[in-house]
């Protein structure tokens, strides 16, 4: 970098060399340049590329390992999912499960493969309308890390694993494996592109995933605790819509990632997320006030606390922290609600044992 006389002029050095003019400060001037353009380009390099001026000794950053094509295809960190199978029976009937196990795991199984097979189709459906997605794009359909035939054959053996487990259940829980499996079969090929129809199914999906379970292991069915699963999921649902549409309108680009999108607001969503704020801490009491236990009352009070701080932080990260993308992962990892849930469940089981 060279000063021109007087104090008039900074000149860069390098390819991208240019003359700026320097601000006076006291008598002396002096000027700061960043060389932008370069910096832009070495980031925009491989990894193995050094950036300009580096030495030979550098060592270049490792890259992370990638999961082999079929299994992201699978979306193994949506499987969290499907502790709704159990995690509801254990809520009614802790026993259910210990008098039934094997029957608990097929059924956690044969959602895992049919959530799977699911998303093979979803994915094969949308792989041209995912290359336009900034995240989508890298799946491994719409990479080309995958081909349509190699994904059709790892959604057959998903659906084979879903049957054979499905068999050895009884005729409700198997009744509820294939409701779930004909929504989303409508869901991908026609329904998620109508707005509130598909977050309903989204939902109704873990509603089913409920059922089964408590079908599965013989476990007393609970209308308030089901309407309430219900409606967590829709609020959890509308939450991701939230931050999609958020996204996508930076890009311009909502209707063409999914068109469910054109008929949401982010306006209407807030509306509708303080509906389903509200009713799922309803039906949560609901719930509590109609357990056999002797002091339903005392634990509905006590654990209404928790109740309000786990959706208000939901809705606080979504509005607020713009989370909402993934919602299973953006909940696990939250720590308040992290510290919430520990403190509920230990309020919750302390209440069963008085």
């Amino acid at each position: 970098m060279n000063r021109a006389g007087g104090g008039d002029a900074v000149r860069t050095g390098g390819a991208e060399s240019r003359t700026v003019p320097a601000t006076p400060s006291g008598g002396a001037a002096t000027a700061v340049v960043t060389a932008e353009a370069p910096l832009r380009e070495w980031r925009g390099s491989p990894r193995s590329a050094s950036p300009p001026g580096a030495g030979e000794g550098r060592t270049p950053p490792r890259r992370r390992r990638r999961m082999p094509a079929p299994l992201v295809l699978l979306r193994p960190r949506q499987w969290i999912k499907n502790i709704f199978v159990l995690l509801v029976p254990l809520a009614l009937d802790p026993a259910a499960l210990v008098r039934h196990p094997g029957r608990g795991i097929a059924a956690v199984v044969a959602f895992t493969a049919a959530s799977a097979a699911v998303y093979v189709l979803n994915d094969w459906l949308d792989r041209e309308r995912d290359r336009l997605h900034p995240v989508k794009r890298h799946r491994p359909l719409a990479g080309g890390r995958i081909g349509p035939v190699g994904a059709a054959l790892l959604g057959a053996t998903c659906l084979a694993t879903t049957v054979a487990c499905a068999a050895v259940l009884p005729g409700a829980a198997q009744a509820a494996i294939a409701g779930y499996g004909v929504i989303n079969l409508a869901y991908c090929l026609w329904l998620k592109h109508h707005s509130l129809v598909d977050v309903s199914l989204v939902a109704s999906g873990f509603v089913l995933r409920a059922v089964a379970g408590c079908a599965a292991v013989a476990a007393p069915f609970n209308p308030a605790l089901i309407i309430c699963v219900y409606c967590t999921c829709l609020l959890l649902s509308l939450g991701k819509r939230r931050h999609e549409l958020a996204a996508a309108d930076l890009l311009g680009q909502a209707s063409a990632q999914r068109p469910a999108l054109a008929g949401y607001s982010v306006p209407l969503l807030d509306q509708l997320m303080t509906l389903l704020l509200a009713a799922t801490l309803i039906s949560y009491e609901l719930f509590v006030l109609s357990g056999p236990h002797p002091h339903a009352e005392v634990l509905a009070v006590a654990t209404v606390p928790f109740a309000v701080f786990a959706v208000c932080r939901y809705v606080q990260m979504v509005a607020v922290r713009s989370s909402g993308g993934e919602p299973g992962r953006d909940v696990l990892t939250d720590v308040p609600l992290v510290i919430n849930a520990v403190l509920w469940l230990a309020c919750l089981a302390a209440g069963r044992l008085l």
